[in-house]
């Protein structure tokens, strides 16, 4: 797949961040009109630093709404073309189990400690992206974009699984690869799929 929609899928894995910083800054919007229609004449209240605030408090709710949105509509498009398309590739399962671990890893690694920064004040923000970019380059540059929110809210599931693929009409085996199926592929095996690549060795039932 493109890194368009490698980087859709990395950026939807953390839409619990997203929602975390879009209702933190809502709060903080609210609060800062409350206290200006409370305490209009309070001279610790700076009339710039709240507005300031209050934009970029906006801009990053904007840009947070639009970018999800855009990311959520490009990867359900991407699976429904494969769905469609005339050909599929086509494997048959050995060997699968759940992977549980690797979301909860996922969300205790990289989300939870994300939400320490604070996204009402510049300087925070401007680390944040510097400490995200890097993020998101070793991830995708290294394929770590597997763990992905967004098709668990879909229905779907990851597991670790054994395929045997045809490849230009010969069958290879490959261990440890991991697919998403809204199918309890631990059961009746062997267990033939139809898939779209993902990336090496990530799958994506259709």
């Amino acid at each position: 797949m493109g890194n368009f929609f490698k980087w859709n899928m990395f950026f939807t894995s953390f839409l619990p961040l997203w929602i975390s910083i879009i209702v933190s800054d809502f709060w903080s919007i609210g609060k800062t009109i409350y206290d200006l229609v409370n305490s209009p004449d309070n001279p610790t209240i700076s009339i710039g630093t709240l507005f300031i605030n209050t934009v970029i408090e906006l801009v990053t709710i904007i840009v947070l709404i639009v970018y999800s949105v855009i990311s959520v509509y490009s990867i359900n498009k991407t699976i429904k073309n494969q769905k469609s398309a005339p050909n599929h590739f086509h494997g048959t399962i050995t060997r699968a189990k759940r992977a549980n671990k690797l979301t909860a890893e996922f969300l205790l690694a990289y989300i939870l400690p994300m939400i320490a920064f604070d996204y009402s004040d510049l300087k925070s923000i401007v680390l944040f992206l510097i400490y995200f970019s890097v993020l998101t380059y070793l991830c995708i540059r290294n394929s770590n974009i597997y763990t992905n929110i967004y098709l668990e809210f879909k229905g779907y599931r990851m597991y670790e699984c054994d395929i045997t693929c045809n490849v230009l009409g010969k069958e290879h085996p490959y261990t440890d690869s991991l697919i998403f199926s809204k199918n309890n592929l631990t059961q009746a095996l062997p267990h033939e799929i139809d898939y779209f690549d993902f990336e090496n060795y990530i799958y994506i039932e259709i």
